[in-house]
C-alpha cells in the first residue's frame, strides 16, 4: 500500500485529462474515475450526429492514458456523493474512496430552461450518446418517410435547432450539407429540397462571442446553405412533431436539437452553499473556499479570470487549461515544494465551422478570419487537440472524403436494441 498522497480525479473530460497530463512526475497516486471508459472530444460531437465521423473517432479509451503513465489508475464508476469533511467520495457502483487532493471535473448537463417538452422531446448534443441518438433519429425519420411518404407533410424531415451558439451553428451547417447533398441522393423519392432546417436564437445575432461582422457572415453562410435563421425569437414548447415559438407560430418538425446552454450537475450542491447559476465558485487557485485540497474545474466551476475579472465561459479550452493548472499546482506542492499560483486563462481565440469552405475565427490580439482560411485554422487546432494518432488520421480521411465528394462516409443506422 503506497503512502503517497492520493489525487482523486472525478471526470475524464478536458479538465480531468489536463490535470493528469501535468502530474506525470508528481510523487502521487492518481485515481481517475469516470462513468464512461472513454474521453469525449465534445467539439466534434456534431460531426458524429451528422455522419462525418464515427463515435470511436471522437471517443478515446481512457485506459490508453493509463498505459502511458505509471502513477495513474482508472476505474469506471458513477459518483454518488462527496464528503468534504472526511475527504471521501462515494459511488453507486464502487467502494468509497479517500483522497488527499480531489479534482472535480464532472462537467455539466443540458439546461432546458424549463421549456415545456424540451427535456422529453429534444435532442441535446453534450455526450457521445447524445450524438449517436441524434444521428439515429435523423436517419430513421428519412427511412420512415421513404416507406410512408405521407409523413413528409407532418414535418418528418424538418428540423429545428434551438440556440445560436457554436453547437447550434455548427450543427445547422453540417445538417444542411447532410440533408441537401447526401440524403437528397440517398432518397430520390423524397422532396428533400423542401425539408426545412430552422435555427432559432433568442438574441439579435449568432455567435455572440464574435464581433458583429463575423456574426453577420455566419448568418449569411447558413442561409446560403438553406438554413432558415430566426433571430429574436424563443421557443415556448416542444412536442414530438412540432415546436411552438413565443409569437405563437408552430413549426412542424419531428426533430428538435437543443443547443441552448448548460447547467451544473446535481452534485454541485454538495460542494457549495453559494452556487452561482448552479455552478461552484472557486478561489483564484481554483480550489473551494475553506478547502484548499479540493479543486473544481470545467463546466461545473464558476471561475473568475484574474486578469479581466470576468467569469470564464463553459468551454473545453477553459477546462483544459484549468485542469493543467491544477495538475501543475499539485506537482508544485508535492514535488517542488512551492506555493501555488493563481490561475490565469490564456485566450487562444474562438472559432466555429459553418460548412465547406466556410468558418469563422477570432484570434488574439485582433485577427478575424472567415472562409477557407478560418476552416484550415479550425481543422489544424482540432486535430492537434484530438487524442490518438489513429483518431487524427481517421478524422483527416473522413474530412477529405466529405470535402471532395460532398458526401458522408458514416450514414448507417445501428440500433443496439434491435434483435435480428
Amino acid at each position: 500500500m503506497s503512502d503517497r498522497p492520493v489525487v482523486l480525479i472525478l471526470g475524464a473530460g478536458f479538465g480531468g485529462i489536463g490535470a493528469v497530463s501535468k502530474l506525470k512526475k508528481a510523487p502521487v497516486d492518481i485515481v481517475l474515475v469516470d462513468q464512461h471508459d472513454y474521453h469525449t472530444f465534445r467539439p466534434l460531437l456534431y460531426q458524429v450526429a451528422t455522419d462525418v465521423l464515427d463515435p470511436t473517432t471522437v471517443g478515446y479509451p481512457v485506459r490508453s492514458f493509463v498505459d502511458r503513465q505509471h502513477n495513474l489508475s482508472f476505474t469506471q464508476a458513477t459518483v454518488a456523493g462527496i464528503d468534504l469533511e472526511n475527504q471521501v467520495v462515494s459511488f453507486t457502483d464502487w467502494e468509497p474512496q479517500h483522497y488527499d487532493y480531489l479534482i472535480v471535473a464532472l462537467g455539466g448537463k443540458a439546461n432546458f430552461l424549463n421549456i415545456s417538452g424540451a427535456q422529453e422531446h429534444s435532442f441535446p448534443l453534450y455526450t457521445l450518446n447524445d450524438a449517436v441518438k441524434l444521428k439515429h433519429q435523423v436517419l430513421s425519420k428519412f427511412e420512415a418517410a421513404d416507406r410512408s411518404p405521407e409523413l413528409v407533410e407532418s414535418g418528418a424531415l424538418n428540423m429545428v435547432i434551438v440556440g445560436g451558439g457554436p453547437t447550434g451553428v455548427e450543427t445547422a451547417g453540417a445538417m444542411a450539407e447532410l440533408y441537401y447533398s447526401s440524403l437528397a441522393r440517398d432518397f430520390p423519392r423524397l422532396p428533400v429540397a423542401d425539408a426545412t432546417i430552422t435555427l432559432v436564437e433568442y438574441g439579435d445575432r449568432l455567435l455572440t462571442m464574435f464581433n458583429q461582422g463575423l456574426s453577420d457572415y455566419t448568418k449569411e453562410a447558413l442561409e446560403e446553405r438553406g438554413v432558415q435563421v430566426r433571430l429574436g425569437e424563443s421557443v415556448t414548447e416542444i412536442a414530438p412533431t412540432s415546436v411552438t415559438l413565443n409569437s405563437g407560430e408552430t413549426l412542424k418538425a419531428h426533430t428538435t436539437v437543443w443547443g441552448a446552454g448548460l447547467s451544473a450537475v446535481p452534485l454541485a450542491s454538495a460542494l457549495s452553499d453559494d452556487l452561482q447559476h448552479g455552478r461552484v465558485p472557486t478561489e483564484p487557485m481554483l480550489h473551494l473556499v475553506d478547502h484548499p485540497e479540493v479543486f473544481v474545474i470545467g463546466d461545473l466551476a464558476w471561475t473568475t479570470d484574474t486578469k479581466t475579472n470576468k467569469v470564464l465561459p463553459q468551454l473545453g479550452s477553459v477546462a483544459l487549461q484549468a485542469g493543467e493548472h491544477v495538475g501543475k499546482t499539485i506537482d508544485r506542492m508535492t514535488r517542488k515544494h512551492k506555493e501555488p499560483e493563481p490561475f490565469t486563462y490564456l485566450d487562444k481565440g474562438s472559432m466555429a465551422t459553418i460548412g465547406r469552405k466556410a468558418a469563422v475565427a477570432a484570434l488574439p490580439p485582433d485577427v478575424h478570419m472567415t472562409g477557407t482560411a478560418a476552416a484550415l485554422v479550425w481543422g489544424t487546432v482540432h486535430l492537434a487537440l484530438l487524442s490518438g494518432a489513429e483518431n487524427r488520421a481517421v478524422a483527416v480521411a473522413n474530412w477529405s472524403f466529405a470535402y471532395m465528394h460532398h458526401d458522408r462516409p458514416s450514414r448507417i443506422i445501428i440500433d443496439l436494441e434491435d434483435e435480428d
